[in-house]
């Protein structure tokens, strides 16, 4: 009897891979004359799953896969996409990855007052940028289907400061009047299994 048990529990339990492909970390930036938009390619990444419900796992990002979507100049959006890579603000020279690591996912009960009906799950998880690790934690749109899963997280703001990313920072570099570029940056991850 505990034999099966033990089986059946292995049989319930999956590690599935992230289809690098098709996922994505989107970001938007904003300063008080526009914003800028565009993602972050994942460079490999895991779920965990238990009787086809994702409960944990991690993936890194390719912090030299920046790109940004609004710009149409092409040099204009090079010379941005180059600031983006530089010590200015992620350094991708000395720290090319970023890493977020699931430590929990719950169901969310969209009946509750304040739920958001798009929302089926709540993550946390640590978010590690510049070798710097905080806890984030937002809610996503889980969907599973015979063992494959899409997750998006509803968009979600982080301060960038807390990472020691404090280019033009209003709260960290003192009368830069309206040259400066907001702290908070909005986060929304897309992620397919394969």
């Amino acid at each position: 009897m505990v034999l099966l048990l033990v089986s059946l529990s292995l049989h319930a339990q999956q590690t599935i891979s992230i289809n690098t492909e098709e996922s994505r970390v989107y970001w938007t930036g904003k300063k008080p004359t526009g914003e800028h938009k565009g993602y972050i390619k994942i460079r490999e990444g895991k779920l965990q799953s238990v009787n086809n419900e994702i409960k944990g796992g991690s993936f890194i990002m390719d912090m030299n896969t920046i790109t940004n979507l609004d710009i149409k100049d092409e040099g204009s959006r090079d010379k941005l996409v180059s600031h983006l890579k530089s010590p200015d603000f992620f350094d991708v020279q000395k720290f090319p990855t970023a890493r977020f690591v699931i430590t929990n996912v719950s169901k969310l009960n969209n009946g509750a007052p304040g739920a958001t009906k798009k929302a089926t799950h709540r993550v946390e998880g640590d978010l590690t940028l510049k070798s710097v690790t905080k806890r984030v934690s937002f809610d996503a749109s889980i969907n599973g289907l015979n063992g494959k899963f899409a997750a998006t997280a509803l968009p979600f703001t982080i301060n960038r400061t807390e990472w020691g990313v404090n280019y033009q920072s209003k709260s960290i570099v003192a009368g830069l009047r309206d040259e400066f570029i907001f702290d908070d940056v909005t986060l929304t991850i897309d992620l397919v299994s394969q």
